[in-house]
């Protein structure tokens, strides 16, 4: 099941004792909602992938490029 905020009605995993949007605290106050059906919730965790997959990829790149603009500064 998942948790809803009742302040800004974010939807998370019921695990989560803090909204990550508002930053509410949602540990048993927060009104459960019914769980996902297996198509959305395989397509919610796909687009989390993706998500993660692309912050570490700017995140690598970032690094990368920090480095190479470090070690040619110094030349």
């Amino acid at each position: 099941m998942m948790k809803m905020c009742p302040l800004c009605h974010s939807e998370m995993p019921e695990r989560y004792n803090y909204c990550y949007q508002c930053g509410e605290y949602v540990g048993d106050t927060a009104v459960l909602k019914p769980a996902l059906s297996p198509e959305a919730e395989a397509q919610q965790q796909q687009q989390e992938r993706v998500i993660h997959y692309g912050c570490l990829t700017i995140i690598v790149l970032w690094v990368v490029f920090g480095l190479w603009f470090f070690f040619h500064m110094n030349h």
